[in-house]
């Protein structure tokens, strides 16, 4: 697998690097980051923060994004930033998606494994709580197999205005990465037993939390 990257935060365009509680433990296998998309309703108020005021709007498993000259992944990246120079302020570029994924290149069944691409998800948070933790968690599975989890990756106080759309989005494969036992392979940091993919269709569940307020979405991708 190649090395991450210190877990980032990008707000308004600037990096914040954050390690929350699992950071370390989790380094080795996920790059969990939050990105905030510019956007003019951003830093609406709310009168009281609620449960239900995180709205999940879309998620999908794309192309593995290739590194920017400054290390960091070239996507996510919305228009006007560095990497999104070409494009127009409101436009957003991602992994083109797909359902159907290669099994071969996402097996991680040897410590010399890779990543196969990027697992993303957007949502709106309109809590307006910037006290409670920004928590995140990636699950996939096939049956009653773990071939991936996150366990629930903390970014610390939630830095997003009311009003925000967020891009969560992780650089992954599936398996063990020739490991055994709890948190081995791509279950670092979750407790859970990894075991490697198969031929077939897998679950990717993602879940956001702030405080009281959870969303979480689901898809599939199918390993051939």
């Amino acid at each position: 697998m190649t090395k991450s990257r210190l877990f980032q935060i990008f707000v308004s365009l600037s990096i914040v690097f954050v390690c929350g509680q699992q950071a370390f433990a989790q380094q080795s296998r996920h790059h969990l980051q939050a990105r905030i998309m510019p956007a003019t309703h951003q830093g609406a108020t709310k009168n009281l923060v609620k449960f239900d005021e995180l709205f999940q709007l879309s998620q999908g498993f794309g192309v593995l994004p290739p590194l920017d000259g400054s290390g960091a992944d070239e996507w996510p990246c919305f228009g006007g930033s560095a990497d999104c120079s070409t494009i127009a302020p409101g436009g957003v570029v991602i992994g083109a998606p797909a359902y159907t994924q290669s099994l071969a290149a996402c097996d991680a069944d040897s410590a010399s494994s890779t990543n196969c691409g990027q697992v993303f998800w957007f949502y709106e948070d309109d809590t307006g709580d910037n006290t409670d933790d920004l928590i995140v968690s990636i699950v996939v599975k096939q049956g009653l197999n773990f071939i991936l989890d996150t366990g629930n990756f903390d970014f610390g106080p939630n830095p997003f205005p009311a009003g925000s759309v967020i891009i969560i989005s992780d650089d992954v494969a599936f398996g063990t990465l020739g490991e055994t036992g709890k948190n081995n392979g791509y279950c670092a940091g979750s407790k859970k037993v990894c075991s490697d993919p198969v031929a077939g269709v897998a679950t990717v569940t993602v879940t956001t939390k702030v405080g009281a307020s959870k969303i979480t979405g689901k898809f599939n991708i199918n390993l051939q």
